[in-house]
């Protein structure tokens, strides 16, 4: 031992070590669980970031920006549009009612490529904060503001709610601390969005109710609910109409509401930006809940910071089928606001509709809508419009309408004073707003027989009367056989025959589907279509397929025979759902028909919805003029 060294006890060295080697072994669970530990947290975040139910990561599984968009329209859609905004030159900014613009529209109008921001809760902080970040970081030619009545009312919400934050770029909050909230979320909500996927469908549903492509809500669904007969529409949504927000007529926030307006006008005028701003319209519980002093004090404010468009208190706020519920008006108004903008005269809207204000006329407009505030009448706006079913004509078959049957009935309607109408004057009444003669009647004959060329026609023309065929495609120009079988059918008119009536004016030829109306005893295979519903265990993509392919064959050979395009579709049977009803509409048809009698069909200038699904009242050998003349008087059955 070295001179100098400590003496120590052999049993105290052996100790000492023992427990040196005892406490590094202790460190050993200890990282194993701290590296556990982060390996969860890693594949908590990752997995997280992978499913990505808020987009704000590229969404690297799914690409699913409509659930995104639904789960929190701040992040996702500037989420989006970072890889995509090359893609867009103007952008929609507001409230969820802002949905209801038309981006196509817009694009069309103003020659140019428009995305829609809006976001759902009505918080202009969140609209200047987005209009700062599309101004300072993309190409901006256009901004429309929509401005509803809640913006004066709450601000500066929703930091809080994951489903309301706006996202750290435009906020200019700590972005990796934003992003780590997200990283860390709930895992309900990955799990959420991952069951959602496997039970999404053709169809929006709640957790998906966005259009990614235009940012608009996908409003397909309620596009093609029946909402003609005022009664019928109420009973299925007259809750939907409640409104009610404490506080309102206080305008708490007005100062910074008016702030904000004044800092997007003075970005877009400092950019050399277009700023369209709109006052949208808003339903009659929604302005009874400001009041009129408010709605003055608002719409003075808001004129003395920029000039705008107020469509807000128009005819249109008396009356619920012109809205969604009590805080969105439908995308046909959106239609109707556009065009009064641009002076499109081919739409329809009601006289006094909208109203461009300014510092100098604000005073002048409120007083005038105080003295003569608008008003609902229907009368004006509306037409019943009873819809005949015939089929067959025959003197000697039985259960066919006589030809002298026939003819008592026109000459029952004559004498009652009905005038028939064509699909494409009910059309028109619709879209642009044109009249009706006082009581319209739309007779109509399924199938295409050849009875309907040689007796209806006819008749028909003798009694100044219109009316419409619904041929079966498969069967057009077929006298003696079905399709290329050896079955016997009753005779069929071919094409040119069609075109004989058609060229009158008097029998119009449209479509009750190419091949979608098969019978079944004469049909072969177990894939036959008796109506236009999906077959038993068919998905939706193969229905919308099947259907999209008949509905453009039909309509090619429609086009080549007779030079334009279907107007009117009959559904074999009667039989729709609302998939048949978007696929259609989609393509283009703007009026359908089904067989059903529970409704009046009531049409309403500007909402195409109003000629959709609409009633038939059948017609048989045995109903007598006095009974015909009971079903168009009573109009549901």
């Amino acid at each position: 031992m070295p001179a100098g060294a400590a003496c120590l006890p052999q049993d105290y060295i052996t100790e000492n070590i023992k427990n040196t080697m005892e406490a590094k072994k202790s460190l050993i669970p200890t990282a194993v669980r701290f590296f556990a530990m982060a390996l969860v947290l890693a594949a908590y975040a990752g997995a997280n970031m992978l499913i990505d139910p808020f987009g704000i990561f590229g969404d690297p599984l799914f690409d699913w920006y409509s659930y995104n968009e639904t789960n929190n329209p701040r992040t996702a859609k500037l989420a989006w549009l970072e890889e995509r905004h090359e893609e867009f030159d103007s952008y929609i900014i507001g409230s969820s009612c802002s949905a209801s613009y038309s981006t196509a529209e817009l694009n069309e109008y103003l020659d140019a490529r428009f995305y829609n921001m809006f976001v759902y809760g009505s918080d202009i902080l969140d609209y200047r904060d987005h209009a700062a970040y599309l101004l300072e970081h993309y190409e901006v030619k256009n901004l429309l503001l929509n401005l509803n009545l809640t913006e004066a009312v709450t601000y500066g919400t929703g930091e809080d709610d994951i489903n309301y934050r706006m996202h750290a770029l435009a906020t200019g909050k700590n972005l990796p601390l934003f992003y780590l909230r997200y990283a860390f979320a709930s895992s309900q909500y990955a799990i959420d969005k991952v069951s959602a996927y496997f039970r999404d469908t053709f169809l929006p549903q709640s957790f998906d109710v966005f259009d990614t492509a235009t940012g608009c809500y996908d409003k397909r669904v309620r596009d093609v609910e029946k909402i003609g007969d005022p009664d019928v529409y109420q009973a299925a949504h007259g809750a939907d109409f409640y409104f009610s927000h404490p506080g309102a007529e206080e305008l708490p926030y007005l100062d910074e509401c008016v702030q904000a307006i004044a800092d997007i006008r003075d970005m877009c005028a400092e950019k050399g930006v277009n700023l369209l701003v709109v006052c949208s319209p808003a339903y009659a519980a929604q302005l009874d809940a400001y009041g009129e002093a408010a709605l003055r004090r608002y719409k003075t404010a808001v004129a003395q910071t920029v000039d705008f468009w107020d469509f807000s208190c128009t005819p249109l706020s008396y009356d619920s089928r012109y809205f969604y519920d009590a805080s969105h008006f439908r995308n046909a108004v959106g239609t109707m606001v556009l065009a009064e903008i641009f002076g499109n005269e081919d739409v329809y809207r009601p006289d006094d509709f909208g109203a461009f204000v300014t510092a100098g006329t604000c005073g002048a407009y409120l007083d005038r809508l105080s003295e003569n505030p608008p008003a609902a009448d229907p009368a004006a706006y509306t037409a019943e419009v009873p819809i005949l079913m015939y089929h067959h004509f025959s003197g000697s078959e039985a259960g066919a309408v006589t030809p002298e049957l026939f003819a008592a009935h026109l000459e029952a309607l004559r004498s009652a004073g009905y005038t028939a109408v064509s699909f494409q004057e009910m059309i028109e009444y619709v879209y642009q707003g044109k009249s009706l003669p006082d009581k319209p009647v739309c007779i109509t004959m399924d199938d295409g027989y050849l009875s309907n060329y040689e007796i209806a026609w006819p008749l028909l023309e003798e009694y100044g009367m219109k009316g419409t065929v619904f041929a079966i495609g498969t069967s057009v120009g077929h006298r003696e056989f079905y399709k290329d079988t050896e079955f016997r059918l009753t005779p069929h008119f071919g094409y040119e025959e069609a075109r004989e009536m058609q060229s009158s004016g008097v029998l119009d030829f449209q479509s009750h589907t190419y091949d979608m109306h098969q019978w079944e005893p004469f049909e072969t295979g177990d894939q036959i279509r008796t109506c236009a519903l999906p077959l038993e265990g068919e998905t939706d993509g193969d229905y919308a397929a099947a259907l999209a392919a008949d509905l453009e064959r039909y309509g090619a050979e429609r086009r080549a025979e007779l030079g334009e395009d279907f107007c009117a579709l009959a559904y074999p049977g009667g039989y729709y759902n609302t998939l048949s009803e978007v696929l259609i509409h989609q393509a283009g048809i703007p009026v359908t028909l089904s067989i059903q009698t529970d409704s009046r069909n009531v049409l309403v200038k500007g909402l195409p919805q109003s000629l959709y699904a609409l009633c038939r009242w059948n017609v048989t050998a045995d109903t007598t003029p006095e009974a015909l003349l009971q079903m168009v008087g009573g109009q549901r059955g």
